[in-house]
């Protein structure tokens, strides 16, 4: 049996979650899943967006080593990121403290993510060896170290934080909405309107960008730790054994849903659409529909055409109710499949532009919100047909997808852009007309690739019919769990129960150290302790008669 990783210096109370509450409470929706996850969401909007701008724009870099390097050297990264993922999948499922398996991982990301963000945005001015060394070095301390570590965690957190389908349906909602409307505000918007026209090719100053917004996402990391939970953990927390099944029985029995295939293939080629689109943007923006880094074109491009992804949790979260996320996933698809190739049509008029892009963001509304709710429907799938939980293989998976294609997109763009003939701007800002091939690509690359993934996405979710059988599966997975704690002589507790539990404790322990200091203080004035207890039991009468009072009114 392979030894798990017990944290137990997390058992101490100063590590302790800050939500008690066996329901999804809002602090937890609003601070941990959404306001905490900002910081990181942002700098990885950035280094998305904006790096490969800052390599060939800044650096200079697309012609190194004849332009192998710009290709070759992400998919390499992405190779051994894949290594990395599975290495900290396996850690996760191996992983037992108080606080989970997955939350405790979001400390040690937080420190690794800030220092590789400032090192990749400060690349000397040496010879071409050391600046490829350099870059290797800080891309992967950040893709295949810290931001591994941190985006498996943060993954894993809606499928653990519970069961009841309605409020992780929500959790994932907000999630995917935090993912959403950051990198659409401050990177689209703000980014474009007023950082990078400030930023132009000044290496310094792309340095501090770097270290600002660096500084800025560890306490966010903090927020997130602090005020999520992870219910599922919770139910085996009594369990002697964490996971001590090895890849090959995952693997196996994760190839045997085919909710958890369907989920995987749509998610690969909607992220090498999403890679490509958010590497062409800008220059799409710069060279197709605007002119270079105008402060205009690309904020226009992203608040008008991108404006309901802003509100669509709103619009989402009836339409599921209602009719399924199935349904509502491939409704959504069709209309973004007809969009994506309309906008090709004319991809240089700004008006036609925006109109198209506002129907394609009402159609990418399901595959922006709902998508990590149903991973986690899928990894139930797995967990019903095979008897054990597959969350950081499947995470691994996930974030191997997330990673390699992100680098396979980023080596075709700037493999594409050295033989298409891409001239970039002089270190004065001064720039040249584009040829019509380089033009056609940043077209093809910003929207002509997402039609596709899209129509590909709409034929595999034409498949998926978990949403009736749900609740029949979540059923069984918890008589299992029920059964096996009985066959170990043990009393099953549900995340409920489990909370309840918790919270009589915490009340008496405050109830103690009430009295105690209550009791010292009365000793330090010469008070009387009984007269000072009542007038206290007094007041705690009077709250609970007006709150009683109070409520009975409302129903009334």
């Amino acid at each position: 049996m392979k030894s798990g990783i017990n944290l137990k210096f997390l058992d101490k109370p100063v590590f302790n979650t800050r939500i008690k509450s066996a329901n999804v409470q809002n602090s937890e929706r609003w601070i941990g899943f959404f306001l905490g996850p900002a910081g990181v969401i942002l700098l990885n909007a950035i280094m998305a967006s904006y790096l490969n701008v800052y390599w060939t724009d800044v650096v200079k870099i697309s012609g190194m080593w004849g332009g192998t390097f710009v290709l070759v050297f992400p998919i390499i990264s992405k190779i051994v990121d894949a290594v990395t993922n599975i290495i900290m999948g396996q850690i996760i499922d191996r992983t037992k403290s108080k606080q989970g398996k997955a939350r405790p991982w979001m400390l040690f990301a937080g420190p690794i993510i800030m220092i590789s963000v400032i090192l990749s945005f400060s690349i000397p001015n040496a010879s071409p060896t050391v600046q490829a060394i350099w870059i290797m070095f800080s891309y992967n301390l950040y893709y295949s170290i810290g931001y591994t570590i941190y985006y498996m965690s943060h993954n894993m957190m809606v499928p653990l934080s519970t069961r009841n389908p309605k409020q992780r349906d929500g959790v994932a909602m907000l999630s995917n909405m935090a993912m959403c409307l950051i990198p659409g505000f401050f990177v689209a918007m703000l980014f474009p309107t007023l950082v990078l026209p400030a930023l132009g090719v000044d290496a310094e100053k792309w340095r501090m960008m770097a270290v600002i917004f660096s500084i800025v996402a560890l306490p966010c990391i903090m927020l997130e730790y602090f005020f999520t939970r992870e219910r599922i953990s919770e139910e085996s927390a009594d369990e002697e054994n964490v996971q001590t099944k090895s890849i090959g029985e995952q693997l196996k029995a994760c190839f045997s849903s085919k909710y958890w295939i369907v989920f995987m293939g749509v998610y690969i080629v909607v992220q090498i659409a999403t890679n490509l689109q958010n590497t062409s943007l800008l220059y799409y923006c710069n060279w197709v529909l605007g002119s270079y880094n105008d402060g205009v074109t690309q904020a226009l491009v992203s608040a008008i055409g991108n404006a309901p992804l802003g509100f669509g949790i709103l619009i989402m979260w009836p339409l599921v109710a209602k009719f399924g996320k199935r349904n509502v996933m491939i409704t959504g698809l069709a209309i973004a499949v007809v969009a994506g190739f309309a906008f090709c049509l004319n991809p240089g008029n700004m008006t036609w532009v925006l109109v198209t892009l506002i129907i394609r963001a009402f159609g990418a509304l399901p595959i922006t919100y709902i998508m990590m709710a149903m991973l986690a429907d899928a990894l139930d799938h797995v967990e019903w047909q095979s008897g054990f939980r597959v969350d950081g293989l499947s995470m691994s998976i996930y974030t191997i997808i997330f990673t390699v294609t992100a680098g396979i997109a980023q080596g075709v763009f700037n493999f594409c852009l050295n033989i298409f003939g891409y001239v970039p701007p002089s270190a004065d800002g001064t720039w040249v007309e584009q040829s019509t091939t380089v033009k056609n690509f940043f077209v093809f690359g910003y929207q002509g690739v997402m039609a596709i993934a899209c129509f590909i996405a709409l034929v595999l979710f034409w498949f998926w019919k978990l949403d009736k059988e749900l609740p029949v599966i979540q059923k069984d997975i918890v008589d299992r769990h029920k059964a096996d704690a009985a066959a170990q002589g043990r009393v099953w507790l549900s995340p409920e129960e489990q909370a309840a539990i918790e919270a009589e404790k915490a009340e008496k322990e405050a109830e103690e150290n009430r009295i105690k200091e209550l009791q010292a203080k009365c000793v330090k004035k010469g008070l009387s302790f009984e007269e000072e207890e009542s007038k206290y039991q007094a007041q705690l009468a009077a709250k609970k008669a007006k709150a009683e009072a109070k409520a009975e009114k409302k129903k009334k």
